[in-house]
């Protein structure tokens, strides 16, 4: 059984793309398109699923079409709507960078350096100046470098020392 420490988040399904079963997939890192990786892994119903993908190309700067062994029909791609998508980080290269980015930090806990846990990151949002982290429980926090104490990567976890009054 696939763990989640075995995992790097990587985008999302966004939704079916003609009708032999492909899937668009919005990329939060390059980590996909910068590596030879064979398999995709989704978050189907809680559980980690491996499936060999037989074709990807790139559309526009942020989606990649995937073609998925099994998953020929846009009735069978339908059930992986709204999917977060993985990579194995066995696939990854010795001395890759599996941060390139914020939007890699998905999935990451959160935990505020006096109050503990507040909460698992489910978005980042750099549309403005201030980035944004959204919680699993419905919470929008800023993020900034002046705010985190450690990145754990190995735990998945960023400890914060949190603003008065946000938590």
């Amino acid at each position: 059984m696939i763990q989640e420490q075995e995992l790097i988040h990587i985008g999302r399904i966004q939704r079916t793309h003609g009708t032999s079963g492909e899937l668009q997939c919005r990329m939060q890192n390059t980590l996909w398109e910068d590596n030879d990786a064979t398999f995709i892994v989704l978050n189907v119903d809680e559980i980690f699923v491996p499936f060999r993908v037989t074709d990807w190309r790139t559309k526009g700067s942020e989606d990649v079409l995937l073609c998925l062994q099994g998953v020929n029909s846009e009735q069978r791609a339908l059930r992986f709507i709204g999917c977060e998508a993985y990579m194995l980080r066995s696939d990854l290269p010795e001395g890759t960078d599996e941060h390139p980015d914020l939007a890699s930090l998905t999935g990451y806990t959160l935990c505020d350096i006096n109050k503990g846990a507040i909460g698992k990151i489910t978005a980042i949002d750099t549309s403005t100046l201030n980035t944004l982290v959204q919680l699993d429980n419905g919470a929008l926090l800023p993020l900034h470098e002046d705010f985190v104490v450690e990145v754990d990567a190995g735990a998945r976890k960023i400890t914060i020392r949190t603003p008065e009054g946000l938590v």
